[in-house]
């Protein structure tokens, strides 16, 4: 990309297309639900290059904090942080799976919406060749915050 601004879809809280995803981490300790406005279909899901998501796996779609419902795990899930410890990585202290990023946005208090980063991988039933999947290339750029960036 040429640019550092945000390239996946932000939530759209007017919006009447809604649709819940459930989702789980390998090992099934981790339960949890998504809702996403617009749909996963109608998203743009971020792939990105840095160092912790290509290791990870992360495919990005960014729901509001009220949109993410943990149902089970929350005592399973760890947190590994790295460079600036701006961005709390979860992950099942069991299996591994990577679940969510957490950038802390509004406790850090930069004015940008409550967002997560949850990996679609966790998804149920997700048919990873049907979605918009686009590049950041976060390996090469520092994000600008202050407009909603990838976040890494």
């Amino acid at each position: 990309m040429s640019d550092n601004k945000f390239s996946g879809t932000l939530p759209d809280e007017n919006s009447s297309e809604a649709e819940t995803y459930d989702a789980v981490c390998h090992c099934g300790t981790v339960e949890y639900s998504v809702t996403l406005t617009p749909p996963l279909p109608k998203q743009k899901v971020v792939s990105c290059n840095c160092s912790i998501c290509s290791r990870n796996g992360y495919l990005l779609v960014y729901p509001l904090r009220a949109q993410f419902n943990l149902k089970s795990g929350d005592a399973a899930l760890k947190t590994y942080s790295f460079g600036k410890m701006r961005n709390h990585h979860k992950f099942c202290g069991r299996c591994g799976s990577s679940v969510f990023f957490d950038p802390r946005l509004i406790e850090l208090g930069d004015g940008s919406p409550d967002l997560l980063g949850v990996n679609v991988r966790m998804f149920k039933n997700v048919k990873l060749d049907e979605l918009e999947i686009v590049q950041y290339d976060g390996k090469n750029q520092m994000p600008d915050v202050s407009n909603v960036s990838h976040l890494q």
